[in-house]
């Protein structure tokens, strides 16, 4: 005899059969995950036989590692000199103005009269509304813009990187550094390498690599306030994607003629910032293919540099490089649990262990940007399990600023304004010359930038650690 179900009997038995079938899958991929971690990161050897065939001293891929001339492992542990060749609002002393409400009032203000929230500053309309300030001359804005260079980072932050216990330093580059002209019909400035020589010449001079990061790129990459350009048409447009392979052919071969004594300085070359597709906002393969068009551009000039391919935000988003027959690469993911206080950070990597379970290769990887906030205790946790993964790693950044008195993570050095009583940051618009250079005079780090907050506090906890 069939037995009859009441109606609450049977949506029970529905709601066990999905809660079965979620446990049975949770349960499958915490196996898979665990079986990834005990047989895919295991100790990268510290040294291998010396590669007797290469030509130069540049680090190089070996499986998951990174090695030197001798065949001794390098890991790359370095930090980010982030706002410094191309601009972002939140990490800057100047403003495109306050942001407001629709009916006036500001977005964001606090007890103390302290404004704090800005408009989005891309690099792009930076450079737009100072050419729109009726207070300014072409020729004293490049005069403001050399002050902000020579303030913003000297020689002396570099020492700092490497007193901390840093190796490596990874610099946001932006192609109009290099290049000017109208997008379409770009052209090499003629002092297109003073300012990437004297970064190479620094680092060399404090024994530190150099990760050359290319943040933004005409016709923008993800829209993003950090890419310099608001817009996403980058992937489409021929004449954009022509000109980049150009440019970064005319930079791997001035570092092997020209400048061949940097050569060494230079870990890899780090084809292109957090690559989206503006559909999907994840790397697809349109994404990678163009990526594999700069890496043909560069080994046509430079056999022996490391290259970084970077993808957006899984492990599993990756290629096989055999793919794309791509030889001595780093992959490159940035790693950020924006919703920390919610889903822990060992959930996270749960599921980044997982998403790297299905596509796991033998190359060495870089978790090119990241963040544990302000949580110290996260930092030494994670800083620790990064390196026993034999991941490289480099944070974001070097310096940023509060606009009150408080302390931000995202900086080792930290420019606390302070800005009480409805002060404002300067606003490029609308600031004479002298107000610009009275600002921009005083950016560099020994004047406005404070060592006492929590990213530095735990950078040097971390390699104190490793030093015992």
């Amino acid at each position: 005899m069939t037995k009859k179900f009441k109606l609450w009997q049977k949506i029970l038995i529905v709601i066990g059969c999905i809660v079965g079938v979620f446990l049975i899958g949770v349960g499958g991929a915490a196996i898979t995950t665990v079986n990834f971690r005990a047989s895919y990161y295991k100790p990268v050897a510290e040294s291998v036989q010396k590669d007797e065939t290469r030509k130069t001293g540049a680090l190089y891929a070996n499986g998951r590692g990174i090695y030197d001339k001798d065949g001794k492992r390098v890991a790359l542990n370095g930090i980010s000199f982030g706002n410094y060749l191309v601009q972002e609002g939140w990490l800057s002393v100047n403003s495109l103005g306050v942001k407001y409400n629709a009916d006036g009032s500001y977005a964001k203000i606090n007890e103390d009269g302290i404004i704090e929230e800005y408009e989005e500053t891309y690099q792009s309309e930076i450079d737009e509304a100072l050419k729109n300030n009726e207070n300014l001359t072409a020729e004293q804005i490049d005069e403001l813009w050399q002050v902000y260079y020579d303030n913003f980072i000297t020689e002396d932050d570099y020492r700092r990187v490497k007193e901390v216990g840093f190796n490596t330093i990874r610099l946001p580059m932006y192609y109009r550094n290099f290049l000017t002209g109208d997008d379409d019909k770009l052209v090499l400035k003629k002092n297109a390498f003073e300012l990437l020589d004297r970064f190479l010449e620094n680092c060399k001079k404090y024994s530190l690599y150099a990760v050359l990061d290319m943040h933004g790129v005409p016709g923008g990459q993800n829209g993003y306030e950090h890419s310099g350009t608001r817009t996403t048409e980058f992937w489409d447009n021929e004449t954009y994607i022509t000109e980049m392979c150009d440019l970064w052919r005319t930079i791997a071969l001035r570092y092997s003629t020209e400048r061949s004594d940097l050569y060494d300085t230079i870990a890899c070359y780090d084809l292109i910032n957090e690559p989206e597709d503006k559909n999907t906002n994840e790397t697809e393969t349109k994404q990678f293919a163009v990526q594999d068009r700069m890496y043909k551009a560069i080994r046509e000039v430079d056999k022996e540099h490391m290259i970084s391919i970077a993808g957006c935000w899984f492990f599993n988003k990756f290629p096989s490089p055999e793919k794309f027959g791509w030889e001595n690469v780093m992959y490159q993911i940035h790693l950020y649990n924006w919703n920390e206080s919610v889903i822990s950070n060992d959930l996270y990597y749960f599921a980044m262990d997982l998403s790297h379970s299905l596509a796991a290769y033998n190359v060495p990887y870089m978790i090119g940007e990241f963040t544990f906030f302000n949580n110290e205790a996260e930092w030494a946790k994670w800083l620790d399990e990064y390196d026993e993964r034999g991941w490289n790693w480099c944070v974001w950044t070097y310096k940023a600023v509060s606009v009150g008195w408080w302390d931000t993570s995202w900086g080792l050095y930290v420019n606390k304004l302070d800005l009480k009583n409805e002060q404002k940051k300067l606003d490029l618009r609308t600031a004479t010359y002298d107000e610009i250079l009275s600002v921009w005079q005083t950016v560099s780090t020994s004047q406005s930038y404070t060592n006492d907050g929590v990213l530095l506090r735990a950078m040097k906890a971390h390699f104190e650690e490793k030093e015992q």
